[in-house]
């Protein structure tokens, strides 16, 4: 892994670790106080929000790291095996 893929790397997991913060202090907030205690539909909230919000950061990293792949020596491979059965 180059240092530019290292560096976005290190930055989204820096943004799942603020997003998880987040939803742990909106949770503990919403917990703290019997007065005023969230709900189960607020809670499942929060969380479709963090797992959709960490899933789009996991979705993208995947598709970047799937563009860096270079390809070429296993087309060429596979180019050969195909020509070798013909």
């Amino acid at each position: 892994m180059d240092e530019s893929t290292q560096y976005i790397a290190n930055a989204e997991i820096t943004r799942i670790e603020q997003l998880i913060n987040e939803f742990k202090e909106k949770f503990v907030a919403g917990t703290s106080d019997a007065d005023s205690f969230i709900t189960i539909s607020q809670i499942e909230l929060l969380w479709g929000e963090l797992q959709s919000s960490t899933q789009n950061i996991y979705s993208d990293m995947i598709r970047k790291m799937m563009n860096e792949v270079d390809e070429s020596d296993l087309i060429r491979k596979k180019k050969d095996f195909i020509e070798s059965r013909e």
